[in-house]
């Protein structure tokens, strides 16, 4: 059928003149004119295709000619480069959620292994501080609070 139908075509095509590089004024020459015999229109295929209105909404019609098609034209880029917009950012906000899940997993492997490291440190640096003071600090107070009880017996031995 479909072999049928592109034969009806071609045979409409070239007895109109459609055919490229056949000129317009050869149909008149042999002398039929703009007459149309019968068996011409019963091979002139036909639209069966139902079409419903949301598919010809979306599809307006050139109307205005050149002005008409700058419109569709710039219509049509905008709905791409909106769609293409709207592809990248989806594209980015997975980059954004695959980075955040990597950082977040590198921190939960490696921050408490530093801050064992930084505690050790600082509890080593704390604990030579403490040391370095009391033996600077503490050590003289306590000489000093242990003397009075040093002289207190003395004096005591050498009253008897």
């Amino acid at each position: 059928m479909s072999n049928s139908l592109l034969d009806q075509a071609d045979a409409l095509m070239r007895r109109r003149s459609f055919v490229a590089g056949v000129q317009s004024g050869q149909t008149g020459s042999d002398g039929r004119g703009d007459a149309v015999d019968e068996a011409a229109i019963e091979d002139v295929p036909v639209l069966t295709d139902v079409v419903d209105d949301d598919a010809v909404a979306q599809h307006p019609q050139i109307a205005g000619g050149d002005s008409g098609r700058m419109d569709l034209e710039a219509r049509v880029a905008l709905e791409i480069e909106q769609a293409l917009r709207q592809r990248l950012n989806q594209l980015l906000m997975d980059r954004q959620t695959l980075l955040a899940r990597e950082i977040e997993a590198w921190l939960d492997e490696q921050m408490p292994q530093l801050v064992i490291r930084a505690m050790d440190g600082i509890t080593d640096h704390l604990v030579s501080l403490l040391a370095n003071r009391a033996k600077d600090e503490l050590l003289p107070r306590l000489e000093a609070a242990l003397k009075p009880l040093d002289v207190t017996e003395s004096g005591a031995d050498s009253a008897d």
